[in-house]
């Protein structure tokens, strides 16, 4: 992939990350009130400059994202605070993955589908209280993470590795 064509994804999807911060700190402010916006948007800052700084044969990216959604999950917990990770940090985390997945030597592309994997059970049993599990946020960062493998490893399949 040429470098004009890699800066304008990265523009792009840097907007989308731009517009879903402030959207989801608008709906969580009104929603839950506190402070709870900030821990969200935090994480989803974190999240979305990893995606952005990912690149080709960059275990550090992929790591570090999936530290911080981890993270998020244990804290959300722990704290009494609502589910994460939040849509933004999903969406970082399913180009993380799919890039880690489609660019990443094998078994580092498999530590890295495990540990998105991870992540989603981990929202999964944060969630399990209410309505077995099912809700919102554990459905988008099921269908995020899903998809991202599924992408990563189509990608890597036909030859798209850089």
């Amino acid at each position: 992939m040429n470098t004009t064509h890699r800066m304008a994804m990265n523009a792009v999807l840097g907007l989308v990350f731009v517009t879903g911060l402030g959207l989801t700190a608008y709906l969580i402010a009104d929603s839950w009130g506190g402070l709870y916006w900030l821990f969200d948007c935090v994480v989803g800052v974190v999240a979305g400059l990893l995606a952005l700084l990912r690149g080709p044969q960059g275990t550090w990216p992929v790591a570090g994202g999936l530290a911080a959604a981890a993270v998020a999950v244990v804290v959300a917990r722990v704290a009494d605070l609502p589910q994460e990770p939040g849509p933004v940090t999903a969406l970082a985390l399913a180009v993380l993955v799919g890039s880690g997945i489609r660019t990443l030597p094998g078994l580092r592309a498999a530590a890295v589908a495990a540990g998105g994997f991870t992540v989603v059970v981990g929202t999964w049993l944060t969630a399990l209280p209410d309505a077995a599990g099912l809700t919102v946020v554990t459905v988008v960062n099921t269908v995020t993470w899903l998809v991202a493998v599924v992408l990563g490893i189509t990608l890597r399949a036909t030859g798209r590795a850089s």
